[in-house]
């Protein structure tokens, strides 16, 4: 029968206290170290000024991004099925407005709010990281094919009512802020539909109704009902392929 060694503890220094090489790491902040340069309770020298403000120009938006990687991936492809939105694709108006908008409260979600509440994440780093995530190009992820829940199904006479109602509401309720091809506007103010997850579209359209997001059309974003919203969701994949 073979025995399994236990590794012994590791020794303690001469003070009784831990050797720094078995510490365990600190986890890694939530935003870079130069930006915490501005927490200190004393106040700073006019040299350790004019150094913070070298430092903070040294920021890039590459930097930033790095905190935004664990839930919207490498390049802003998202995950988890969309619970984590593309923001691949999206323009950097449509970017900077809604980072914005998660600083001021405006729009909350869980895991952005310890990052927006950081005084440091300024409306220069705010620019910094929407133009990072603009210039990234949306992956090829399949969307395809788009199941509708039964639900949704059997809330019309068959498939093909379900996909005539889809087209039918998205002419009416979205192509005139969002296109007729669901790519946005040239301005860059509203977003592309037809990169994102579709879960994600569906959440969207529920928050909407629910008035947990808000902006100048959500009465007429929220008042689709779930079996219709599912119906637009599919036209708009369709769309996209």
């Amino acid at each position: 029968m073979s025995r399994h060694r236990i590794a012994p503890p590791p020794p303690l220094d001469a003070g009784g206290a831990m050797p720094a090489r078995h510490r365990r790491r600190r986890p890694r902040p939530m935003l870079p170290a130069l930006l915490l340069c501005a927490l200190a309770t004393s106040a700073p020298s006019p040299a350790a000024e004019d150094a913070a403000d070298d430092a903070a120009a040294e920021v890039t938006g590459e930097q930033i991004y790095a905190y935004c990687v664990d839930c919207h991936g490498k390049r802003g492809e998202g995950g988890d099925g969309g619970t984590y939105p593309r923001i691949a694709g999206l323009p950097q108006p449509y970017i900077d407005r809604q980072l914005h908008a998660f600083k001021s409260q405006a729009r909350r979600t869980k895991p952005m709010v310890p990052i927006f509440q950081h005084h440091r994440f300024d409306a220069e780093i705010i620019d910094l990281v929407a133009g990072h995530v603009a210039g990234f190009s949306p992956p090829r992820l399949s969307l395809w094919p788009y199941e509708p829940s039964a639900a949704a199904l059997e809330a019309f006479a068959d498939k093909a009512a379900f996909e005539a109602a889809g087209a039918e509401l998205y002419a009416d309720a979205c192509a005139g802020c969002h296109g007729a091809d669901a790519s946005g506007d040239d301005a860059g103010k509203v977003p592309p539909l037809i990169v994102q997850y579709p879960a994600y579209l569906k959440k969207q359209i529920g928050d909407f109704a629910r008035g947990e997001r808000k902006m100048p059309a959500d009465a007429r974003c929220g008042e689709v009902p779930p079996a219709q919203a599912e119906a637009v969701i599919s036209h708009i994949v369709e769309l996209g392929k």
